[in-house]
């Protein structure tokens, strides 16, 4: 008994520092930074959180197999039109959550950065969202940060019409 007892304890413990430093809504995020060969911006500058300030921020954290998985949230955020001076937007793409190879990870992105032209497009080579942050791998993350760089929104997996609406009044509410 006192073996499973401490089992137990030690398998709480190390679960709590697992999930240290994971996004809370409400709460400004850990610094995290991204270059060299970690990932960083696609013209391979770095990129830091930092950055997600003085505006509010939408920031997609995408497993390139899950590109299309919230076309629709995307669609509706796009339909509204609002000023690049109000919302900005992030794409970062888990380079480690794919078993597709460069070339075909880089079509999807052109892509993307075709119908999206004003989006930042980010690589994250080493998995340091899903590390840093907490965010869920092989899936498609959708947070929403407000002028200030605090977390108000995040959903993690496929939006249907409910969390989409709820996930455009939360970006209106925040601009």
């Amino acid at each position: 008994m006192k073996k499973f007892l401490i089992v137990l304890l030690t398998i709480a413990c190390l679960a709590g520092f697992a999930f240290a430093e994971a996004l809370v809504v409400g709460e400004k995020p850990v610094k995290l930074e991204l270059d060299g060969k970690n990932g960083g911006r696609m013209d391979k500058t770095p990129w830091c959180s930092c950055e997600l300030e003085n505006t509010a921020w939408v920031l997609f954290y995408v497993d390139p197999d899950e590109s299309d998985m919230n076309e629709a949230a995307e669609d509706t955020l796009d339909i509204l039109d609002i000023p690049k001076t109000q919302l900005k937007s992030a794409a970062v793409i888990n380079y480690r959550g794919t078993k597709l190879p460069g070339f075909a990870v880089t079509m999807i992105l052109k892509n993307k950065q075709k119908k999206y032209p004003d989006t930042l497009y980010l690589t994250d080579k080493k998995h340091v969202f899903v590390e840093e942050w907490g965010l869920t791998d092989n899936s498609y993350c959708t947070l929403v940060f407000d002028k200030t760089g605090v977390l108000v929104y995040r959903f993690d997996g496929a939006m249907d019409e409910a969390e989409i609406a709820k996930y455009i009044k939360v970006i209106q509410e925040n601009i």
